[in-house]
């Protein structure tokens, strides 16, 4: 990958399909870790609670009425293009300078919860579970951003 110095160059550099590719896959790997692998961890270190009051946590069922996730989900996935992008036009530039962010990205996500959990047991859930998913998805786009 050659390296360069004006503005456009990032830009010029990113191939825009695996960058679409990468962001799909990122948030489709955040469905599997929120939904699947970490649901009931996440919850509970979170204290989610439902909108009808049921404590879905200890297995109560949510029977207020649902409502529409679609501004949820469009949220969620122009950030995570956001992030995607971000290591798309850092790995263009360096690929240390991409490592470095993600380290410092994470390791100030950690601190943060912190300020916000004094419970160390939700907090250290919290934070791995939080920062996992972060640190994931900067090395997925890294990795397409690569390619």
């Amino acid at each position: 990958m050659e390296t360069c110095c004006t503005n456009q160059c990032p830009f010029e550099a990113i191939s825009w399909l695996w960058y679409g590719i990468a962001v799909v896959v990122s948030f489709f790997v955040g469905a599997i870790w929120y939904g699947f692998l970490f649901s009931k961890a996440w919850m509970k270190a979170v204290k989610y609670e439902c909108a009808c009051g049921a404590d879905v946590v200890n297995g109560e069922k949510c029977t207020c009425k649902k409502s529409s996730n679609a501004l949820i989900f469009l949220i969620q996935i122009i950030a995570t293009a956001f992030v995607v992008f971000m290591y798309f036009i850092l790995t263009s530039i360096s690929i240390w300078l991409s490592v470095v962010v993600v380290i410092a990205i994470s390791a100030w996500m950690k601190s943060t919860l912190k300020f916000q959990i004094s419970n160390w047991k939700r907090y250290i859930t919290l934070a791995g579970i939080d920062v996992g998913y972060f640190f994931v998805v900067s090395v997925i786009a890294i990795l397409f951003s690569l390619i």
